[in-house]
């Protein structure tokens, strides 16, 4: 039982970051995209209905009044983190992160792919976290026994297959495909092109984007999949029949695959082992009196 348990609560983690990651940077790119010119552009229009029209700083209010206090939050928590990480000689080495960020993209599903913010972006809120959880497991041992033996465990989770970064168009008909490919080799946008013409609606509005799919995942046509493996980055397809119709798919990039030793997660589990000793969850929030702060929304406490 209390193997089962440690082995659930160690996969429910990236489900976690998956939650409170994807919103809150979602939050934070969608306004850092909006304020990017400042307040010079304040009174334009980013929208006419009839023949009224939505100015930037509208906008801006709107989204300030709606998702502003979680966005300076999270900016707080950055900070809060790190003068805290400084504070109590914590650190994390960019070895470390980069092995947080394989683990969690391999198992992000279709849907959290596409909505991903940029890898700096993602890669500093996982900072975030990782700090967090050295600073409340920092006086926590297990021998090197549990550990291992833990590692032994779930082995499993600890590698991450080669990846390759996919957008697709998907048509109808076989003719339809024949002239997305001619418009292709004439150098449209892939991305424009997915818009326009993709029937698949999910990836559609991404620009055809579909994320990170692993080199044996079964959420993907086989068809397309062995394609993808067979091109180099920057090349698309042939059109690839599949029940949905036709599909040109377009590879990014290809990421390695990785399987993590003992040494590589070590502190990682301990981490995890900690965690589950907790009875109170403690968030970034519980570090706040540790730095003054002060913000727009008032008291901290």
């Amino acid at each position: 039982m209390v193997r089962d348990l440690r082995n659930r609560r160690l996969k429910a983690k990236p489900l976690v970051y998956v939650i409170g990651i994807l919103l809150l940077t979602n939050l934070f790119t969608l306004i850092a995209w909006v304020t990017k010119e400042g307040s010079e552009g304040a009174s334009e229009a980013v929208a006419t209905v009839g023949d009224e029209e939505i100015s930037r700083q509208e906008w801006l209010h709107a989204i300030e009044l709606r998702y502003g206090k979680e966005v300076l939050q999270q900016l707080i928590n950055q900070r809060v983190m790190e003068q805290s990480a400084d504070k109590f000689d914590v650190s994390i080495s960019q070895e470390e992160l980069d092995q947080e960020f394989s683990m969690l993209r391999s198992v992000l599903n279709v849907n959290d792919q596409a909505t991903l913010p940029n890898e700096e972006v993602l890669k500093e809120q996982l900072k975030t976290e990782v700090i967090l959880e050295k600073l409340i497991t920092n006086e926590v041992d297990f021998s090197e026994e549990e550990l291992k033996a833990y590692y032994e465990e779930n082995k499993s989770l600890y590698v991450v297959p080669s990846m390759y970064r996919l957008s697709q168009i998907v048509v109808a008909t076989e003719a339809e495909a024949a002239q997305v490919l001619g418009e292709l080799e004439n150098d449209s946008s892939f991305e424009a092109l997915a818009r326009e013409r993709s029937i698949d609606t999910a990836t559609a509005s991404q620009g055809g984007l579909f994320g990170y799919v692993p080199e044996d995942s079964n959420a993907i046509d086989e068809n397309i999949l062995n394609a993808a493996k067979s091109l180099s980055p920057g090349e698309w397809s042939e059109p690839i029949q599949t029940d949905g119709g036709f599909t040109i798919v377009l590879l990014h990039e290809v990421t390695t695959g990785v399987e993590f030793s003992f040494d590589d997660v070590k502190g990682r589990i301990e981490r995890q082992l900690a965690i589950e000793q907790l009875n109170v969850p403690v968030t970034a929030e519980s570090f706040w009196n540790e730095v003054p702060i002060t913000w727009f929304y008032g008291p901290t406490e």
